[in-house]
């Protein structure tokens, strides 16, 4: 999940249009997923495509749908079985977000989205218990 700019910076030139904005961040996305499948494949010695699909790029404007994306991408690692605990992946910004360290991750905003640091950790909870009692079933 990507939090794109109001106004961005591109060929020393500000650009404040959204429909441009978001064909460049495409863009710059598209080139880097090429540029990894690239050493991946070279590193490998392998050839073809990486991915299964192409990447989809959704604006997200409803609040609930946006806390759904990021339990949903965290719980990702879980769901197709990397890790037995979301909690745990290594790869995983869940970590990142409720540690004291330093990131790049906007902890601020996103306890702002969830209404805070134990509301973050609860819906999280809330969704996995949900899940876990839907497979069992």
């Amino acid at each position: 999940i990507i939090k794109i700019r109001d106004e961005v910076l591109h060929e020393n030139k500000i650009i404040l249009a959204e429909e441009k904005i978001g064909k460049i961040v495409s863009n710059q996305i598209r080139r880097l997923f090429i540029s990894y499948s690239m050493a991946i494949n070279i590193q490998e010695k392998r050839t073809g495509s990486l991915f299964e699909s192409k990447y989809k790029r959704l604006e997200i404007e409803d609040d609930n749908y946006l806390k759904y994306a990021v339990f949903y991408t965290h719980y990702n690692p879980e769901k197709h079985g990397l890790d037995v605990n979301f909690r745990n992946y290594t790869y995983s910004s869940f970590k990142a977000i409720l540690s004291n360290s330093r990131t790049r991750i906007d902890k601020k905003l996103v306890y702002e989205i969830f209404g805070g640091k134990n509301e973050f950790i609860s819906y999280h909870q809330f969704l996995k218990e949900e899940r876990d009692s839907i497979i069992m079933e």
